[in-house]
């Protein structure tokens, strides 16, 4: 019988963290207008909710946070549109 993991972690790795980011940025890719987009806005609010919930800042490069905050603004400003 196969044994269980010796080490279960409690929050998600850096390396998960990135994959969350890259499925992010394709999304973007695939939908550029995502801000202007009611049901877009509100894929990415729940994206940026499970990605600020299960994070922390020092578990991305400075080059991710600063995509991360891009998101955050984004997501406010269409917020505060719609």
């Amino acid at each position: 019988m196969r044994q269980p993991p010796r080490f279960i972690p409690d929050r998600p790795t850096t390396c998960n963290i990135s994959d969350l980011l890259n499925q992010i940025a394709d999304f973007i890719d695939r939908n550029p207008d995502w801000a202007e987009n009611p049901d877009s806005l509100n894929k990415m609010a729940v994206a940026y909710s499970i990605l600020t919930q299960n994070s922390e800042p020092d578990m991305v490069t400075d080059e991710e946070y600063e995509f991360v905050i891009s998101i955050s603004t984004a997501l406010r400003e269409g917020m505060n549109n719609g």
